[in-house]
């Protein structure tokens, strides 16, 4: 529970100050990857690997990564798509990486999520001030085929009630 707070952190310290300066920038790098070491938090580069997604209104691209939350075979397992300019990110987590593949039900939490379920979060400049995910109200489809992760009319929720439908193609 720890590892998954710090983590949460972590994305929501790189997400207020991802506009800043390159010399506080660089800063901010050194913060966090200082906090992934104590954390068990295993980032990957996605080596080339990118994907795109898009809401109503807008389409975003940029690269992708991945990250395991802990143990890598039993803890959870993420897929971070961001684009840069404007700062947008969709994160897609399973239970683990063994349960990244078939078809998937939106999860109804962060926390709670089981095999053959999948949490999706977008945040970001462009979005707004609130971050949409899944809960128990999701409705779409979630597939992961190999390494490609295809989300089709998946609406995500904020806070307020307020939704948004996402379309992406994430390489990971």
């Amino acid at each position: 529970m720890k590892k998954v707070q710090t983590l949460l952190l972590l994305v929501l310290t790189f997400s207020i100050y991802s506009c800043k300066s390159n010399n506080q920038e660089d800063k901010i790098n050194e913060t966090i990857a200082k906090e992934v070491a104590k954390a068990d938090l295993t980032l990957n580069e996605g080596e080339g690997k990118t994907g795109t997604f898009s809401t109503e209104n807008s389409n975003f691209n940029g690269k992708t990564s991945t990250q395991f939350l802990g143990d890598k075979t039993k803890d959870q397992f993420s897929v971070v798509c961001q684009q840069d300019e404007p700062f947008t990110m969709l994160q897609i987590t399973f239970a683990n990486k063994a349960a990244a593949t078939g078809n998937l039900k939106p999860a109804e939490g962060f926390y709670s999520m089981e095999p053959g379920e999948a949490h999706i979060s977008l945040s970001g400049s462009s979005i707004g001030n609130s971050e949409f995910v899944t809960n128990d109200n999701s409705s779409g489809s979630i597939t992961v085929k190999g390494s490609d992760i295809i989300l089709k009319d998946l609406k995500l929720f904020n806070n307020d009630g307020a939704s948004k439908v996402v379309n992406a193609n994430i390489q990971f």
